[in-house]
């Protein structure tokens, strides 16, 4: 939490990548943690102003997707610029904006379209010989380790410090459909498996997620809705001057099998998506709408699904596109 002046403060959580709950909600989290008695005592009474989510993608070279295309570059913390050794961000995103802004007045002055490979010339050559590039690459196997554990997790990032990525501790991530449970597994002996497929059911004709039915289910208190700081999702959404994803875009989000989707019982992608722009859809099938989009990125790293011939991606595909922002202000 962070306090402002004009009794403003900022408030959030992190839902990490590793944290293997077929059911994930960022927003209905946040609501329980304001509500916990040593932050309500200074919250209640006050009034939401904007709500937003992001995906920090943290896996930095690891993470990297493809930089430049026709038309576009990829820059900042989603382009895999983070130093996972040192934990560094801000200063690496910067860098790789000035690095792709120098390579755009390149290009303007010699009066080259921005296609791919004209691009890849002028930013992705320029990263690719900057310390972004030399930073990230003694970072890139510093946290393999903790796949295994916290101390080897420990060990490896001090064996990568200090030879400057020559050693670190082996240890392969496991990709989301290799570790998450489906939702009859988590919630076995808890929820039996007749209601859960009421429950599914229920909410698919509502055009709902599932969490919420789930985690009442269970036993989570139910939010005491205010009118003020404690609203639903959705008019948290409409809350603080959404800005509307422009029209007339391709979608961005894929769901590039969707056979694979339609057996896929845990579907983190429509509970986890903080714009509500991914919902339950004909035939099994997730239903996206790219004007609802902040571009948070949750769909990509959540999807429990493994992509049929690469199983080390998903079933979901974020490509460059149109998209909008939870709000003016973040």
């Amino acid at each position: 939490m962070y306090v402002h002046p004009g009794r403003i403060a900022s408030l959030g959580i992190f839902v990490p990548s590793w944290f293997d709950n077929p059911v994930r909600t960022a927003y209905r989290y946040l609501q329980h943690w304001m509500l916990h008695p040593y932050l309500w005592r200074y919250l209640e009474g006050g009034t939401l102003r904007s709500w937003g989510a992001k995906t920090l993608q943290e896996s930095g070279r690891r993470g990297e997707p493809h930089l430049a295309g026709d038309g576009y570059a990829r820059i900042g913390e989603g382009s895999g610029s983070t130093n996972v050794l040192t934990g560094s961000g801000v200063d690496e995103a910067w860098a790789t904006g000035t690095l792709l802004a120098e390579g755009v007045l390149e290009l303007l002055k010699a009066g080259k379209p921005f296609t791919k490979e004209n691009l890849e010339q002028a930013y992705v050559r320029r990263r690719r010989a900057s310390w972004v590039e030399r930073e990230g690459r003694v970072a890139e196997k510093a946290r393999d380790g903790f796949q295994r554990g916290v101390v080897t997790g420990l060990i490896g990032m001090g064996l990568a410090g200090l030879t400057g990525g020559r050693l670190s501790m082996p240890g392969r991530p496991r990709p989301p459909h290799r570790r998450l449970p489906t939702i009859e597994e988590y919630y076995r002996g808890k929820i039996p498996l007749t209601e859960i497929a009421r429950l599914r059911a229920e909410c698919s004709a509502k055009g709902l997620p599932l969490h919420g039915a789930l985690m009442d289910r269970v036993g989570w208190p139910a939010i005491p809705y205010d009118g003020r700081l404690l609203v639903s999702h959705q008019d948290a959404l409409l809350m603080g001057g959404k800005v509307q994803a422009p029209a007339g875009y391709a979608d961005h989000v894929v769901f590039l099998h969707p056979a694979v989707c339609q057996q896929c019982s845990v579907r983190i992608c429509i509970d986890a998506c903080s714009g509500q722009a991914i919902t339950p859809g004909p035939d099994g099938v997730p239903a996206f709408d790219h004007e609802k989009c902040i571009h948070c990125g949750a769909c990509l790293w959540n999807c429990s699904q493994p992509r049929p011939g690469d199983p080390e991606k998903a079933n979901v595909e974020f490509r460059a596109g149109g998209g909008g922002l939870h709000s003016a202000e973040n």
